[in-house]
């Protein structure tokens, strides 16, 4: 999204609620921009469309994020149980000997998970329903981290990484 669009979405939303507010510095639009500018302008108007007809109450950039992210994954969302079902179809089709092709017929969150809790563990174990629960857990806990990864723009996301991984060292300032 462009500013000239991001300054279009504020004033979208500056008519909708009377108490929204654009300063006369720019600071705001500057702000909105940054945290803004890897959504594209359509997506990012229609989240701010269905806020209004929901809220009352002004969005925040994080409503606006939390509303595009919702629109962009209606469509793919897998729930734990789904996910589930996916392990079992595999493990019927392509058994215990055939890893790599049922890892690979599997959505990635899925297949993620049960390379984090192995393959071979997930066939061989005898009470099915312990370890769908803990597939289920585990499941829902990259499913979470992954949609709040989601919500961050790339930019910042990236430098994320760059700090977790050591590239990028934090400064101190020793006063």
């Amino acid at each position: 999204m462009t500013k000239k669009e991001t300054s279009k979405l504020l004033s979208i939303l500056a008519v909708a609620y009377d108490k929204f507010q654009v300063d006369s510095q720019g600071v705001k639009l500057k702000v909105w921009h940054e945290l803004l500018r890897d959504i594209p302008y359509q997506v990012a108007q229609l989240a701010a469309k269905k806020l209004i007809l929901k809220s009352p109450f002004p969005p925040v950039i994080a409503d606006i994020r939390r509303e595009v992210a919702s629109i962009a994954t209606s469509q793919d969302k897998v729930t734990a149980t789904d996910a589930w079902e996916e392990v079992v179809n595999a493990i019927r089709y392509y058994g215990y000997y055939r890893e790599k092709e049922a890892l690979g017929s599997m959505n990635s969150l899925v297949a993620r998970t049960v390379r984090a809790m192995g393959w071979r563990e997930i066939c061989l174990e005898s009470k099915i329903g312990v370890i769908r629960g803990q597939f289920i857990k585990m499941y829902g806990q990259l499913l979470k981290r992954k949609q709040e990864e989601d919500l961050l723009p790339i930019e910042l996301r990236e430098s994320i990484r760059l700090i977790s991984e050591g590239e990028l060292k934090l400064k101190e300032s020793v006063s």
